[in-house]
């Protein structure tokens, strides 16, 4: 073997155990979790160690990080982690890449349907939030004693068609 070749071999076969260097400690805290939380992700299938060393310790990869912040932003999204490791789990049951692809596209497209709905959500939030501050605002020159209170009578609070819930719940004990 050519002495350039064999030193750009041995190169490339370090880097590789260097990319399988991270133990579940080291993941963990690159990856702002818990081990506890990587060992509950390798039982659901979602993340699994690249090897083991002979002591039974995990070594994980780049990859798996990569896995763990796009797992940690779909939670961040508001999907649960028995959705997230459906989608991980596609490639097992999919005998081949055409019927992968459809099973992707298919979960994609409902990911997809799931994040619509949540803007949904999102903007009408925001806009009851809106509503609230706007009534709430006339509302700092307020003088009357918090428990002697009747909002209303007020006149702040009887100019407005509709008061939002999160006000009528802040306002009034039940």
């Amino acid at each position: 073997m050519d002495t350039y070749v064999h030193v750009k071999y041995i190169a490339c076969q370090n880097f590789a155990a260097k990319d399988v260097s991270m133990q579940i400690g080291d993941l963990a805290a690159k990856a702002g979790v818990t081990p506890r939380t990587i060992r509950y992700y390798e039982e659901l299938g979602i993340v699994e160690p690249e090897e083991r060393t002979a002591g039974g310790f995990r070594l994980y990869s780049e990859a798996q990080l990569r896995r763990l912040q796009i797992v940690q932003s779909l939670k961040d999204l508001g999907f649960g982690l028995e959705h997230i490791s459906a989608f991980f789990n596609l490639k097992h049951g999919n005998g081949s890449g055409g019927s992968l692809a459809r099973a992707l596209v298919e979960h994609l497209t409902e990911q997809e349907r799931r994040i619509d709905e949540r803007i949904r959500q999102y903007s009408l939030m925001k806009e009851r939030n809106r509503r609230a501050i706007e009534i709430l605002s006339g509302c700092f020159c307020c003088q009357v004693k918090v428990i002697e209170r009747d909002c209303h009578h007020c006149e702040v609070y009887r100019r407005h068609d509709e008061v939002p819930d999160l006000i009528e719940c802040a306002i009034y004990e039940s």
